[in-house]
């Protein structure tokens, strides 16, 4: 399964959640960006979670952590590369805010049944490898919810939102 996920992240397509419905091409957006971390990661954080809750209790799926991320004293007594799938919400939760809010490490949520993969990294990386057809609009459908925007990186680089 590690040799799979592997393979996944390697692809150069991807959907990914964003909380901002464009795509910033101004070098000045690396101000705001900054602003955005220091002011609403907290809450980026906590809309990931709620959405990744949801699809985790919808959909069979497997949760891994990387090394670096469980040396962490908050992640205490998680093994690498463990399924943690069998952990409560709130704990569950709390790991995804973890994992936004610190960025040192990733937390791999990959669905067995669909095959796909969502990776979670430090501040606003949540990505998708392989995401189905049929669970697109369902995760469009939690991301507006939300207020967040899904959005497609295809194989040239270019970047759109799923409407």
């Amino acid at each position: 399964m590690l040799a799979l996920i592997d393979e996944l992240q390697e692809s150069e397509e991807y959907d990914y959640i964003d909380y901002i419905p464009h795509n910033p091409t101004s070098p000045d957006y690396l101000e705001l960006e900054e602003y955005f971390i220091k002011t609403y990661l907290p809450e980026f954080a906590e809309k990931i979670s709620r959405i990744m809750l949801k699809l985790i209790w919808n959909y069979p799926c497997h949760i891994f952590l990387t090394e670096i991320l469980v040396k962490r004293a908050e992640l205490d007594g998680i093994a690498p590369f463990t399924d943690i799938r069998h952990y409560s919400p709130e704990r569950l939760a709390c790991i995804i805010k973890e994992v936004i809010l610190n960025p040192v490490g990733y937390m791999n949520i990959f669905f067995s049944e669909a095959q796909f993969l969502i990776t979670i990294g430090g501040e606003f990386s949540v990505t998708l490898y392989h995401l189905p057809d049929e669970i697109r609009p369902l995760l469009q459908l939690l991301c507006c919810q939300e207020g967040l925007f899904l959005k497609h990186k295809a194989c040239n680089g270019e970047r759109t939102i799923i409407v």
